[in-house]
C-alpha cells in the first residue's frame, strides 16, 4: 500500500501530524540546499529558503494559528511529496517522505534521500511556471499561518456558509490513497500496470456512521471488462490518531474508531483483487485506518444494483438521453458540490470533464424485462477514477502574461455546467498550450453564457448567473489582502468563494422551485427519441440526429412538393383566388435570422406576429421547435400567408400558458380570419378554457375553421391528448417516409374512428440561427406541421377552382374549409396501413390522378 502523509505517524501517538510536518520541511531544505551547492542550482537554494521559512513560521505559531492551517497541511506535505518522486514514472512512484522523516535503517533513509534528490532537481529544472506556482504556495502558507487580521467583506465574514457540511481534508487524502493502492491489480499475470476501474459515488450530502465518513465505491472485477461491479461502502474516520493533534471541527483527534467488540481483517491490494473476483453478492465494507484498510465482518444486501458492462459518460449520455429540466438542476448541484468538496486535493489532479462523469445502468426491481438495458439516474452521478493520468494538473492558478482568466479548474466545472444545462457537449480544441487553452476557453463559456437562445428551454437565470460566476475572475480577487505579495487568492479562500458564488445559489434554486428535498427520487432517464406531444419539445443548441430511416428518406419525400405547388401556382395565376390561404402557427415563435428566412420572399410571406411571452414587437425563438415548425409549413404551403403567435417559450412553461393560448386563438380566428390552425403541443387532459376558445372561434366562422393537432408521443403509455382528442380537432401521427406508424403514436381506439398520419421521422427544417443549415426532428409535432401544409395547399388549390371558370368545381368544395371535409379529402389521400391507421400521401394523389380526377377528388371528398 502506497504510503501517505498520514500513514507514518506513530501509531502510540508519539509524532502527530504537525512533527511530520515540520520534520519534513526541515530535512528536504536540507536536500534543497545540498541540490543547489553541489548541482550549481540557483532555483534549489530559493527552494531551501522557502521550506525553511514555512518549517518556522510553524514552529512560531500558535494555538489559535494553528486552527487556521489545520486544512493546509495535507495538500502542503503531498506536494512536498511530488516535487520529491517528481522524476519517478507513473507506475513506478513509491513515497519518499516516510522513510526520509521516519526511517526504519540508515539505509532506507539514503536511498529516499537520494531519491527526493533526483526528483527535486527534475522538478527544479522542469516547466517555469509550475515552479513558480509551487513556490508561491509555500508562500502563501507561511503568510496563512501568521496573517491575524484577514480583512473580509460582509459576504465573505464566514469561512464558508452556514449551511456548508464539511468534513476534515485528511478525509479526501485517505480516501484516495487507499483507492490508489487497492484498485491496482496483482492477481494478473501480465507484468504491466493494471488497475480495477473505480467508480466513486458523487452525492449532495455527507454519509456519517460511527464518526467516520462513508463513501460509496463500485470496484470491476476486472481491469478490462465490465462482468461485475462490486458494491463497497469505504468509510473514513474524522479524527486523527496523534495525541497532539490538532483537534478538527467534526471530533477529537484523539478518539480510536474501531470498537473493542467488530471484527475485521486487513486487506492488502492481493486481497482486494480476490474479494472483488469473488462476485459474493453483497455490499462489503471497509474501514481505512491508518495505514491500513481492514474489511468489516458483516456485510448487506446490494445497495448499488448495477448492471454488468461498462459506465455511461456525461459526455455520452447528452448524447444519446434527453435530461429533464428537473435532471439538469440536481445533476449540476450534485456535481458542483463534489467538486467543491473534493477542491484542493488529489482528487483534482486528473481534470473534471463530461468524460469522467459516469452513470451506471441500475437493475429495475423485480427485474422487470421492460427495463432490460437497465435505467440511468440523474441524481447518482459517478467519478470514473484516473489514477494515472499522464497530464497531471498541479497548477490549480496559471500566472502566464496575457491570459484572461486564470483557474483551469474552475474553468473545467464551468463548462460542464454549461453542457448540463445547454443538453449538449461541446468540442473544446487544444491550442498547444495552457495559456491558449484557457483563453479560448473562456471566450466560447462566457459567449455560450451571455447567449440566451443557447440555454433552448432551460431558461434559468440563477443558474446561468451561477455558471457566469465560474467565469468571473474577479470574485476570486476580491477580498484578497492588498499588503499581500502574490495577486490570487489562497485555496481555502477561493474554495469559500466557489461555495458562496456557485454551490448556494444553486441549492437554493433547487429549494425555490422545489426539488430540493426529493433529489434522490428522479424518474429514470429518457433515451432521445420522438420530443414528448405533450410538451413543446426542447433541442440543444446543435440537435443531434434521431434515429429511423434518416433525414435524406425524408427529404427525398419532401421533394415532391415543390411540383405540385408549381402546378397550383400557374392555376392560381391564370385563375385569382381571391386571398390566399392563411395559417397560424402556434408555437415557440420563429428565429427571423435563420437561414431559412434569410430569403426575402420568404420573409414576404409572413403576415402577422403576435408574442404572449416577451411581448416583442419583433420574431424571437429561444426554444427552436417554433422555428422548425414555420418552416415546414412555408415548404409545403408555399403561397399561403403565414401567421405566428408566440404562446411559450418553451416545454416546461407550458402549462402556465392556457391564457395565452386562448388569446392565441381568438386573435386567429377574428384579427387574422385565419384558414388553419395548427398546435404542435398537448395536456394529458382536456383543458376547458381551450375547449370553449376553439368552439367560439368555430362559431365566430360559421365552422370554416380547421384546427390541427399533435396526437401524442407516449406510445402505449398514454392516450390521444388534448386538444387532438377534440372533435373539431384534427389528430396527426407520425410516420417514416414509407407511411409506417411510429410505435410512439398512442394506440388506436378499436370503438372510435380510422387515424390519419404523415411523415413526421427525421424531418429536416429550419432551425435557430446559430445553427448553418437544417436540422433533422422527430414526433407527431413535426407530422402535425407537414399535415397542416398539406391541408393549406389543398385549400389553396380549391380555392383556385372555385373561382376558375374553366373548372366549375360545385360551390359545396367550400366545405374543404370544415374538418369533416378537409378530413375526408385527407382519407381520400390516404394509403390504409393496416389497423385503421392512414398515410396521409399527397404525392401518391396527385400523380395516380389526371387533372379531372383531381377536380373530382376535391368534389367528392365534399359530399361524405
Amino acid at each position: 500500500m502506497e504510503m501517505t502523509w498520514r500513514h507514518f505517524v506513530d501509531p502510540n501517538g508519539e509524532f502527530d501530524e504537525l512533527d511530520v510536518a515540520k520534520d519534513a520541511l526541515s530535512r528536504i531544505s536540507s536536500v534543497a540546499a545540498d541540490v543547489g551547492a553541489r548541482q550549481k542550482l540557483p532555483v534549489a537554494g530559493c527552494l531551501a529558503a522557502k521550506l525553511c521559512i514555512a518549517k518556522k513560521t510553524l514552529d512560531s505559531a500558535d494555538a489559535g494559528q494553528l486552527l487556521r492551517v489545520q486544512r493546509r497541511l495535507p495538500k502542503l506535505i503531498e506536494d512536498l511529496e511530488r516535487v520529491c518522486t517528481w522524476a519517478d514514472p507513473p507506475e513506478a512512484k513509491r513515497s519518499v517522505l516516510p522513510s526520509v522523516v521516519r526511517p526504519k535503517s540508515y539505509r532506507s533513509f539514503q536511498d529516499a534521500e537520494d531519491r527526493a534528490r533526483i526528483g527535486m532537481a527534475a522538478f527544479l529544472r522542469g516547466p517555469s511556471f509550475i515552479r513558480d506556482q509551487y513556490f508561491k504556495k509555500l508562500d502563501l502558507f507561511s503568510r496563512a499561518v501568521m496573517v491575524v487580521g484577514f480583512e473580509e467583506t460582509d459576504e465573505t465574514k464566514e469561512n464558508v456558509a452556514r449551511d456548508a457540511e464539511e468534513y476534515p481534508a485528511h478525509i479526501n487524502l485517505s480516501l484516495y490513497s487507499v483507492l490508489k493502492a487497492h484498485s491496482t491489480c496483482v492477481c494478473s499475470s501480465d507484468y504491466s500496470l493494471q488497475r480495477h476501474p473505480v467508480r466513486l459515488r458523487l452525492r449532495d450530502d455527507i454519509v456519517k456512521l460511527d464518526e467516520c465518513v462513508a463513501f460509496d465505491i463500485l470496484l470491476s472485477s476486472s481491469p478490462s471488462t465490465w462482468e461485475y461491479w462490486q458494491d463497497l461502502q469505504l468509510r473514513v474516520s474524522m479524527t486523527s490518531r496523534g495525541k497532539k493533534s490538532v483537534a478538527f471541527e467534526h471530533g477529537s483527534a484523539n478518539t480510536s474508531n474501531l470498537g473493542p467488540q467488530e471484527k475485521f481483517k486487513v486487506i492488502s491490494p492481493r486481497t482486494m483483487c480476490a474479494l472483488v473476483t469473488a462476485k459474493l453478492g453483497s455490499r462489503i465494507f471497509c474501514r481505512v485506518q491508518d495505514p491500513e484498510l481492514h474489511q468489516l465482518y458483516d456485510a448487506s444486501p446490494i445497495i448499488q444494483n448495477v448492471k454488468p458492462g461498462p459506465s455511461l459518460s456525461l459526455r455520452r449520455l447528452l448524447e444519446t438521453h434527453r435530461l429533464s429540466n428537473r435532471m439538469k438542476l440536481v445533476l449540476a448541484y450534485i456535481i458542483s458540490k463534489s467538486f467543491w468538496q473534493f477542491y484542493d486535493s488529489p482528487w483534482m489532479d486528473a481534470k473534471w470533464t463530461s468524460d469522467c462523469i459516469h452513470f451506471l445502468p441500475e437493475s429495475a426491481p423485480n427485474d422487470e424485462a421492460a427495463t432490460q438495458d437497465g435505467m440511468l439516474y440523474a441524481s447518482k452521478p459517478y467519478l470514473a477514477v484516473d489514477f494515472d493520468a499522464k497530464s497531471r494538473e498541479i497548477v490549480e492558478y496559471c500566472d502566464s502574461y496575457a491570459v484572461i482568466y486564470r483557474y483551469p479548474r474552475l474553468l473545467a466545472l464551468c463548462i460542464i455546467l454549461l453542457e448540463i444545462g445547454r443538453g449538449a457537449t461541446l468540442m473544446l480544441q487544444d491550442y498547444g498550450s495552457m495559456e491558449a487553452n484557457l483563453n479560448a476557453t473562456w471566450t466560447l463559456a462566457n459567449r455560450l453564457t451571455d447567449r440566451k437562445q443557447s440555454w433552448g428551454d432551460f431558461d434559468y437565470p440563477d443558474y446561468r448567473r451561477a455558471v457566469a460566476n465560474c467565469l468571473d475572475g474577479k470574485l476570486l480577487k476580491q477580498n484578497y489582502r492588498t499588503d499581500a505579495v502574490q495577486p490570487e487568492m489562497d485555496t481555502l479562500t477561493r474554495r469559500t468563494v466557489i461555495y458562496n458564488t456557485i454551490v448556494q445559489p444553486l441549492k437554493k434554486l433547487l429549494e425555490r422551485v422545489g426539488f430540493l428535498d426529493t433529489l434522490n427520487t428522479l424518474d429514470p432517464i429518457d433515451s432521445k427519441g420522438p420530443e414528448p406531444a405533450f410538451s413543446i419539445p426542447a433541442a440543444p443548441a446543435f440537435p443531434a440526429r434521431s434515429q429511423g430511416d434518416g433525414p435524406s428518406s425524408s427529404r427525398q419525400w419532401l421533394e415532391h412538393f415543390p411540383s405540385i405547388n408549381r402546378y397550383i401556382r400557374d392555376l392560381t395565376r391564370s385563375n385569382p383566388a381571391g386571398r390566399p390561404v392563411r395559417i397560424t402557427i402556434l408555437d415557440t415563435g420563429f428565429d427571423n435570422e435563420a437561414v431559412f428566412f434569410r430569403n426575402p420572399a420568404r420573409r414576404q410571406r409572413i403576415k402577422g406576429w403576435k408574442d404572449w411571452v416577451d411581448l416583442s414587437d419583433s420574431p424571437l425563438d429561444d426554444n427552436g421547435h417554433g422555428t422548425h415548425t414555420v418552416a415546414l409549413v412555408m415548404k409545403v404551403s408555399p403561397q399561403a400567408d403565414i401567421y405566428v403567435a408566440r404562446i411559450a417559450r418553451d416545454r416546461n412553461s407550458l402549462r402556465d400558458c392556457v391564457e395565452s393560448i386562448v388569446e392565441a386563438i381568438h386573435w386567429a380566428a377574428t384579427t387574422c380570419q385565419t384558414d388553419i390552425i395548427t398546435m404542435s403541443f398537448g395536456f394529458s387532459d382536456e383543458i376547458l378554457a381551450i375547449t370553449k376558445a376553439i368552439c367560439e372561434a368555430e362559431l365566430h366562422r360559421d365552422n370554416k375553421l380547421l384546427f390541427f393537432a399533435a396526437a401524442s408521443n407516449s406510445g402505449g403509455n398514454g392516450y390521444e391528448m388534448f386538444p387532438a382528442s377534440h372533435d373539431s380537432v384534427i389528430a396527426i401521427r407520425e410516420t417514416n417516409s414509407k407511411g409506417a406508424f411510429s410505435d410512439t403514436n398512442p394506440p388506436v381506439n378499436p370503438l372510435g374512428p380510422a387515424v390519419l398520419g404523415t411523415l413526421g421521422k427525421d424531418v429536416p427544417s429550419a432551425w435557430l440561427s446559430n445553427l448553418d443549415g437544417e436540422a433533422p426532428k422527430s414526433g407527431s409535432s413535426v407530422a402535425t406541421a407537414i399535415a397542416a401544409g398539406i391541408a393549406g395547399m389543398c385549400l389553396t388549390l380549391a380555392g383556385a377552382g372555385l373561382h376558375s371558370p374553366n373548372v366549375n368545381l360545385p360551390r359545396r368544395a367550400g366545405k374543404l374549409w370544415t374538418r369533416r371535409g378537409m378530413k375526408a379529402l385527407l382519407m381520400k389521400m390516404s394509403q390504409d396501413m393496416g389497423n385503421r391507421c392512414y398515410f396521409i400521401s399527397p404525392m401518391r394523389f396527385f400523380s395516380g390522378l389526371d387533372e379531372a380526377s383531381i377536380w373530382n377528388a376535391l368534389a367528392d371528398a365534399c359530399v361524405r
